[in-house]
Order: structure tokens, then C-alpha cells, then sequence
């Protein structure tokens, strides 16, 4: 997992992300852009020679001389057939499902195996937004909670378009995402919070005392030692406790990878399995 993260720049998930797509070869790559907002990555990609496909419950908002936007509903089933897309980027619309495995759920149906989606959300995980919760259950000190006045938008044809009120940070993400049939590629860098940088010097000795704690205990509870899989698992969270980038990034940038089917649990150890 990358730990790079950038102190000067921008903060716009549009300009870190087109960052991100700069360094990859998406020439003739199948494209799904949901939600494609006003079209800035969509025509980024297409300037790319990728094939774009662009999706929204708002379409009217997208502005593109050469690609359509079609209308769409990420807590719907997808307008397309499964094993469709080669990349699809899932940009800013996480933190307003209330379902939010569904939609994962359908991008890992519409992208063909070892596909990529990458998830772009507010860093909920960040120290700031987590010093934040923890005064006020809000995303920031600056705003209020989510609340009915100022986290529900209508549109017209009775469409609602919900604010950050599902908001998600890396860990609920991660098994979430586990669950539809993705497992984490890649952590990409996005600019610093300087409030969280500042907590950081404060909080980081306690975070990671901490982790290695749970890891420890975990290990033992779980009486893991020769079993790689699970492991690899408790040593994965680990690693995201203590990413750099992750607690005081803003924005959360994951690149996840399309595993072959979702994720089945192993489920012979419960008793009502035993004979």
C-alpha cells in the first residue's frame, strides 16, 4: 500500500484522481464513470482514448460535446450487462448510500474479472474527522451533524439526493468491499490535512501502541499462528490502522481489485455445522 501523500497541491478529488489516471495507460480501456457529476473525469479519460461510459442520477448536471450521460441509480440494478467494463470509478457517491454493499455489490457484477474500481470519499478516517465524531458526530468542527435541514437534496421527479449521512471511513469500507468480491490494490496519495498532521505528532505513539495491542491479542484469541490466510487479514488491518495517508490525508483514494466472486465465509466451525 502506497504511503505517499501530498503536502502542497490541490484538494480537489477531480484534480488528485485525474493525478492518479496520468500514470496509467487507459487507451481502449472500457470505462464506467458513476457517478460522472458534472463530467471532468469522464472527458479526462476519453482525451485518454478510453472508452467512457457515464452514468448519473442527475445527468442533467454533466456537460460533455461527446459523451452521453445516461440517467442512473446507483441503489438500483445497473443499466448494463454483468462483465462489462474493464475500470469503473465509484467518485464521491459512497458516503450517500444507504446501501452501500448493494452498489459494490453491482460494480464488482458489471466489471469483468480482475477488473479495477477505485473509490473516492471524504476521509472519515482521518484524525481530524475523527476528533470531530468524537465532540460532535460531525465530518468536521466547521459543520453540523448530518441532519434533516441541510443533508436531504430533491430534484425534480421526486429524485433525493442524500448528503454525507453515510459517511465511511477505511475499515467498514475494506469489508464492505470484501464482501462484494474486492480486495485493496492500492492507497493513493491525496493532500494533507493540517489538522490532522498536527494531531498526528499527539496521537500516532497512542495509535500504534494501541494496534499492535489488538493485532497481538487477535492472534492469540483467534489461535492463528499457521494459518497464512487469516493472518495476512489481521496484518492487512494493521497496516491501515497505521497508514500515514489514511490518517491524515483528506481524501480516501483506494484502488480495489475484482476477485473472481464475492466473498464466502468459511463457515464450518460454527456448531450448527458440527456432526
Amino acid at each position: 500500500m502506497s504511503q505517499k501523500i501530498y503536502i502542497t497541491g490541490s484538494k480537489n478529488i477531480k484534480d488528485l484522481l485525474i493525478r492518479v489516471f496520468s500514470q496509467k495507460d487507459v487507451q481502449n480501456l472500457n470505462v464506467l464513470d458513476f457517478p460522472a457529476g458534472s463530467g471532468i473525469t469522464a472527458n479526462y479519460l476519453m482525451q485518454r482514448h478510453a472508452v467512457v461510459t457515464a452514468w448519473d442520477m442527475f445527468p442533467e448536471f454533466f456537460n460533455s460535446e461527446k459523451i452521453n450521460c445516461t440517467p442512473a441509480d446507483l441503489q438500483q440494478t445497473f443499466p448494463a450487462a454483468s462483465n462489462t467494463f474493464d475500470l469503473a470509478i465509484f467518485q464521491e457517491g459512497i458516503e450517500h448510500l444507504p446501501n452501500q454493499l448493494y452498489a459494490l455489490t453491482e460494480f464488482h457484477r458489471v466489471l469483468k474479472e480482475n477488473g479495477s474500481l477505485f473509490v473516492t470519499t471524504p476521509n472519515y478516517s482521518n484524525l481530524r474527522s475523527r476528533f470531530a465524531y468524537l465532540l460532535f458526530e460531525s465530518e468536521t468542527p466547521k459543520i453540523m451533524p448530518p441532519n434533516e435541514l441541510e443533508s436531504l437534496w430533491f430534484g425534480k421527479d421526486h429524485r433525493i439526493y442524500m448528503g454525507h449521512i453515510f459517511s465511511i471511513g477505511i475499515m467498514r469500507l475494506r469489508i464492505l468491499a470484501t464482501l462484494a468480491g474486492f480486495s485493496i490494490e492500492k492507497i493513493h496519495p491525496s493532500r494533507v490535512n493540517w489538522t490532522s498532521l498536527v494531531l498526528s505528532f499527539f496521537l500516532y505513539p497512542i495509535i500504534a501502541l494501541q494496534s499492535f495491542k489488538t493485532y497481538f491479542r487477535a492472534k492469540r484469541k483467534l489461535q492463528i499462528t499457521q494459518d497464512i490466510q487469516k493472518k495476512r487479514i489481521l496484518f492487512e488491518l494493521l497496516k491501515l490502522n497505521l497508514h500515514p495517508g489514511i490518517l491524515i490525508g483528506g481524501h480516501l483514494i483506494v484502488e480495489f481489485k475484482r476477485l473472481p466472486e464475492p466473498y464466502k465465509p468459511d463457515l464450518r466451525h460454527l456448531d450448527v455445522f458440527e456432526t
